[in-house]
C-alpha cells in the first residue's frame, strides 16, 4: 500500500509542476536555496557531534528575522532561531526528522518561485524524539516554511507544530531544575 500511496503522490507532484501558462510559481527541489534548508534541517538533527557547524544557520539568516509561530509564548525572530538546535537538544534526545532522500522516512521540500509572493521554501514531514526529562517518545507532523530575500537571507520563518510536547519537556525540565 505505501508503494501505491508513494506513486499516487509522485503523479500528483508530476502533474502539479506542468506549469500551465496561468501558473502563480515555479516549484523546484535541486535549487540553492532548497538544498540550504536541507543543509540547515541536517545540521538541526547534527547538533552536539562532530557535523554540526555552529555558524551555518548564521550565514543564511536576516538579522531582521520574523515570523510566526503556532506554540503559544514562542516568538520568531533571528536570536529564537538560532537558539533553536540547542534548546531542542537540551529537551530531546534521539531527534530524528524524515527528509527527501532519507531511507527511514518520507518528507517533503521544495522553494516556490512566486510571481507575486516571492520566494517560500516549504518542508513538511515527521518530528520525533525521546523526552530527556519525561521519557516520553514523541511524534508529530509538522510543517515549516522559510521566506528569502532577495539577497539570498530567510527573513521569515513560520512554524506549524503541536507545541504540547515541546512545553510538556520544558515544564518538566524546570522542575527538575527546582530540585
Amino acid at each position: 500500500i505505501m508503494k501505491k500511496i508513494l506513486f499516487l503522490l509522485t503523479t500528483l507532484f508530476f502533474i502539479g509542476c506542468q506549469q500551465p501558462s496561468d501558473s502563480i510559481a515555479v516549484v523546484k527541489t535541486d535549487d540553492d536555496k532548497t538544498q540550504a534548508i536541507q543543509k540547515l534541517l541536517q545540521n538541526y538533527l547534527a547538533y552536539g557531534t562532530d557535523a554540526y557547524d555552529a555558524n551555518y544557520d548564521q550565514s543564511i539568516i536576516s538579522e531582521d528575522l520574523a515570523g510566526n509561530n503556532s506554540i503559544p509564548g514562542f516568538e520568531v525572530n533571528a536570536e529564537s532561531f538560532l537558539e533553536t538546535d540547542s534548546q531542542h537538544h537540551s529537551l530531546f534526545d534521539n531527534i530524528k526528522m524524515s527528509l527527501p532522500g532519507d531511507e527511514a522516512g518520507w518528507g517533503g521540500l521544495h522553494t516556490n518561485y512566486y510571481d507575486d509572493f516571492g520566494i517560500w521554501t516549504h518542508y513538511w514531514g515527521t518530528w520525533s524524539a525521546t523526552g530527556r526529562h519525561t521519557g516520553n517518545e514523541v511524534s508529530q507532523f509538522i510543517h515549516l516554511n522559510w521566506g528569502w530575500s532577495e539577497e539570498g537571507q530567510i527573513v521569515y520563518h513560520n512554524i506549524h507544530v503541536d507545541g504540547k510536547d515541546i512545553w510538556a519537556e520544558a515544564n518538566a525540565a524546570e522542575e527538575a531544575a527546582k530540585k
